[in-house]
């Protein structure tokens, strides 16, 4: 384990991260231009998200555990090179089954990139850091949304939506140029083991079913939501954008917090703001009939999800240092089975009840999440440990370290 970070393959980390995140949200807000393009329902599209999902999870699960077979970095570069093949074939499509292909194959890469980044992101991080490093890596996410997907947007309405994917693709290209060339001298500190083994250890499956429930609500309603107020606004694509730039820079503003995650605890704060995540969903319900009420809430909704997402990977990452690769993989599977869970039910919901239903079993996963994190970290004893600064020592009056083995290893990713 090193004891110093790598600044410069941490930014990297977050480039590669925000580029694969400006592809698998920019859908929402140019959801009704495809739609009309392709002479296809939204929800049909929508369906193109749900492929996305759907091949994440299953290229996580079938190929995320031999990421270090071929160093993560190398895995990394090869990824984001067949993701941009994907964003090529997603501007050529002429059909909403064609896009859902392209997309599927996006998944494809993206079930190997979001493993290996974030393995990496935790493994570099020094002792007592890990929710601050892992937050640099994360802020790729609010960077996708900040500018890449409002970016995407305006391409848009001033080009078109095809002109969009084929920025990505240049992007996507030109974050995999400096990781392979990371990846020619370097070999990877991530570790790996297998499912089985990753499935078995303390905590991991109900922090896994936090992630389905948590991953689902955020599709299920980052989905419709560009659609559902543009309908009800009358806003433009662009307009529409606004909404997701809210919700990054509340996201990215989260950053600043990140220490205090270390501070006082991830099992003991997960709760809480999965709490406020689900009291978030419920406000939209009336929020998103004002423009200026939906920009409040989105930025709040970035705010609480980056927390809730950095403590999520932190606590899973930590859960097995020796099988981190193959637990992030079972995240990512997770995250998009999520994603496709989130995307085809809550459209049922969108198409048949509207978005306030959508919103409301947003919230009821939420809230179910956050008390399957309470439990945990009640049966885990997290709830009842005392805090310490990030990077000290609990001394007794001899000045000798009085933290438990378990108590010293949750300050070391």
């Amino acid at each position: 384990m090193r004891s110093s970070p790598t600044p410069a393959l941490a930014w990297f980390l977050m480039l590669g991260v925000a580029v694969v995140g400006s592809n698998s949200l920019a859908l929402s807000p140019i959801l009704g231009d495809v739609a009309n393009d392709l002479q296809a329902t939204p929800v049909a599209v929508a369906r193109a998200n749900a492929a996305y999902g759907g091949a994440t999870a299953v290229s996580a699960l079938a190929l995320g555990r031999y990421v270090d077979r071929i160093g993560a970095e190398r895995a990394l570069a090869l990824g984001l090179l067949v993701l941009a093949a994907a964003m090529v074939g997603s501007a050529a499509a002429t059909h909403w089954i064609w896009l859902a292909l392209s997309q599927g194959l996006a998944g494809a890469a993206g079930g190997i990139v979001l493993p290996a980044s974030y393995a990496l992101a935790t493994a570099i991080a020094p002792p007592g850091r890990g929710a601050e490093t892992l937050g640099r890596v994360l802020t790729g996410w609010s960077l996708s949304l900040v500018a890449g997907v409002p970016l995407s947007a305006a391409i848009a309405s001033a080009l078109s939506w095809r002109a969009s994917y084929l920025v990505l693709a240049v992007l996507l290209v030109l974050a995999a140029i400096p990781l392979a060339r990371i990846a020619s001298g370097r070999k990877s500190d991530a570790s790996t083991g297998s499912l089985s083994d990753a499935l078995r250890r303390p905590g991991v499956v109900p922090l896994l079913a936090v992630c389905l429930l948590f991953m689902t609500a955020f599709y299920g309603v980052y989905a419709y939501i560009g659609d559902h107020a543009r309908r009800l606004l009358g806003l433009s694509a662009t307009e529409a954008g606004f909404i997701v730039l809210a919700y990054g820079a509340g996201f990215g503003f989260a950053t600043f917090g990140d220490r205090f995650v270390d501070r006082f605890g991830a099992a003991r704060l997960f709760p809480l703001v999965l709490t406020i995540v689900a009291a978030t969903y419920v406000a939209l319900i009336p929020g998103v009939a004002d423009f200026r009420s939906v920009m409040v809430l989105a930025a709040l909704w970035g705010f609480a999800n980056h927390f809730g997402l950095n403590i999520l990977v932190l606590q899973l990452s930590r859960s097995a240092p020796d099988a981190r690769v193959a637990v992030l993989a079972l995240n990512s599977a997770i995250s998009y089975a999520g994603a496709l869970v989130g995307a085809a039910l809550f459209g049922l919901f969108y198409d048949r009840y509207g978005f306030s239903m959508v919103t409301g079993a947003a919230a009821l996963c939420s809230g179910a999440a956050a008390l399957i994190a309470l439990m945990h970290a009640l049966r885990s004893g997290a709830m009842g440990r005392i805090s310490v600064a990030a990077g000290t020592e609990l001394k007794g009056a001899g000045g000798k370290d009085t933290c438990s083995p378990a108590e010293r290893s949750l300050r070391t990713p």
